[in-house]
């Protein structure tokens, strides 16, 4: 409400606690522009705000498409891991299968390669192996030791008369016998046809006539399959001790000396050779 301007003495003139509308106005609009100032700072910093939020977010965004993209990726490294832990798994059964079929085989091989398949006895070779490596025990500590060479008598009429089925029973009865009377630390070898060598470990030449006689009897009482209950196999025995200093072999050549001497004297005995490489004589025993 605005209050009356008088005129005095012809002259306008304004109270001094008059104001204009104009100057309220002016302030007003003042006032207005410095709130509209201060929103539009407002403003500004609200859509700083917003745009630093939108970036926050786009960002964000990125990350989660990013940790998206890798679990994804991880899971199918995962799977590949895990496809390539079957197959390694696959593939190692494979081979702990190969390697123990070739172990089964190589065992195989090497007791086809130490043994007489027929007999169980070992192979000439694998016996002259193993009687040289005891040869070279008992040279070194003194203990004595001894060889018998062994024959079947008359083998190949055997062969003839009742078949060659007959004299392959008439070798495995043979080996099974001297087998159950031989100790763990002996041991035995077909070095032929019907030839056979005994190591006898820590044994001299009289206990190895005793145990050559037990054998041999033993042998001529032992029925052997496929042939007639009255037929018998006999075997013809020489004996031989290690002497000092000797060598396997010249003690198996006496053992062999000793062998003809007992078949020469009529067989299903036995003969000691002793002494010397050279010895002309043996001892016959019945």
């Amino acid at each position: 409400m605005t209050r009356a301007i008088r005129a005095v003495g012809g002259a306008a003139s304004e109270p001094a606690d008059s104001f204009s509308l104009y100057d309220a106005e002016e302030a007003v609009l003042t006032r207005t522009e410095a709130m509209l100032s201060g929103l539009s700072d407002v403003a500004g910093g609200v859509q700083a705000l917003a745009d630093a939020y939108r970036r926050g977010f786009r960002e964000q965004q990125r990350l989660v498409r990013m940790s998206d993209r890798m679990q994804l990726d991880l899971q199918k490294a995962n799977q590949r891991l895990a496809d390539q832990r079957r197959d390694l798994q696959a593939l190692n059964a494979a081979l702990s299968g190969e390697i123990e079929h070739r172990t089964r085989l190589e065992a195989e091989l090497r007791r086809l390669a130490d043994t007489d398949d027929l007999t169980g006895a070992l192979a000439r070779r694998r016996f002259m192996e193993v009687a040289a490596r005891e040869w070279l025990r008992h040279a070194r500590s003194g203990a004595p030791v001894s060889i018998l060479i062994l024959d079947l008598d008359r083998f190949k009429l055997l062969n003839d008369s009742f078949g060659h089925a007959a004299g392959d029973a008439a070798l495995v009865s043979f080996v099974a016998i001297c087998r159950a009377h031989l100790r763990t630390l002996d041991f035995i070898g077909r070095t032929g046809g019907e030839e056979f060598a005994i190591v006898l470990s820590d044994t001299g030449l009289e206990g190895a006539a005793a145990f050559a006689e037990r054998l041999r009897e033993a042998v001529a009482a032992t029925p052997v399959p496929m042939m007639d209950a009255a037929m018998r196999i006999t075997v013809s025995i020489g004996v031989a001790q290690s002497e000092p200093g000797e060598t396997l072999e010249s003690a198996m050549q006496r053992a062999d000396a000793a062998l003809y001497a007992a078949k020469d004297c009529g067989r299903n005995r036995i003969a000691l050779r002793p002494g010397a490489p050279d010895a002309s004589s043996a001892a016959i025993r019945p």
